[in-house]
């Protein structure tokens, strides 16, 4: 395997991996407790997002979550939020017990979508598929740093979501202005084909990236790549496994979209999943 290239990491890779288990855990403990949420979606995500804040470009300050110059990261797929609100925690916006304690309850930050709060490190409210990009796009337009936008897959049913990939090019396309697509495959109750998206982005001038979305190395890569192209728009497409660290009974398989373990056998199940992918990596 190819060595990593520790210049692209603020952290060195084992740090991120660990981390990345320790999320996972709290992600199957919190939505355990709530008995809610998309924890599938959330696992699939988990590399992707930690590489891309712990990339030694990335710039961001918990005690000023509003500071001009930050680099922007969008949740379009807004139903990952329990992931940024964990993350969120880990960087030191707030304490990732306040999450436990908070999640889903009346009149607190950690909703079932997204509310945009600063202080909080949420830079959109979201809901709608397909909105998150165009929010973000919209930033990018005016921000001094670089923007990401995490989006699903199944965003590119919705008209909205792929009518951007010509607008980036009509209007005005954007250096700063990077697309990471979570290409797991899987919608709720169907499996997706995102066609010809990578063609149709190509012909409108976007760079386009394939990278696996659980390794950290490649996509330390691809995120790099993406902002040293100053001239076009990028278009990440992360190849990932929903559910991955989870159990593995139901990881990359339909009918566990929104479904977070509700048992005492279903905990062990997920967790005994994450323990064997800590072993094997």
């Amino acid at each position: 395997m190819k060595e990593p290239n520790t210049d692209f990491l603020s952290l060195p890779q084992e740090d991120i991996t660990k981390l990345a288990y320790n999320v996972r855990r709290d992600l199957i403990e919190l939505m355990f407790k709530t008995k809610s949420g998309h924890l599938d979606t959330c696992l699939s995500l988990v590399e992707i997002w930690l590489t891309l804040v712990k990339s030694s470009f990335f710039k961001y300050d918990p005690e000023n979550g509003a500071w001009a110059d930050r680099d922007r990261l969008f949740l379009s797929e807004g139903h990952a939020c329990p992931l940024q609100y964990v993350v969120n925690g880990h960087l030191g916006y707030y304490s990732v017990e306040r999450v436990f304690k908070e999640l889903r309850q009346p009149k607190t930050p950690f909703q079932g979508h997204t509310v945009r709060n600063l202080n909080y490190g949420f830079e959109n409210s979201n809901g709608s598929l397909g909105i998150g990009l165009w929010q973000a796009y919209g930033h990018a337009l005016e921000a001094n740093g670089h923007v990401f936008c995490i989006a699903g897959d199944g965003e590119f049913q919705e008209p909205p979501a792929f009518s951007l990939l010509n607008v980036t090019h009509n209007l005005k396309p954007l250096g700063n202005y990077h697309l990471i697509i979570n290409n797991n495959g899987l919608a709720q109750d169907s499996e997706v084909d995102i066609g010809p998206l990578t063609e149709v982005a190509r012909s409108y001038n976007w760079q386009v990236l394939d990278v696996d979305g659980h390794n950290i190395s490649a996509l330390a890569s691809a995120f790099h790549e993406a902002v040293n192209n100053k001239k076009q728009p990028s278009l990440i497409l992360c190849k990932t496994i929903k559910g991955y660290g989870g159990d593995p009974e139901k990881a990359g398989k339909l009918g566990s979209h929104g479904v977070p373990p509700k048992t005492g056998e279903d905990l062990k199940c997920y967790l005994a999943g994450l323990e064997m992918m800590r072993l094997e990596s």
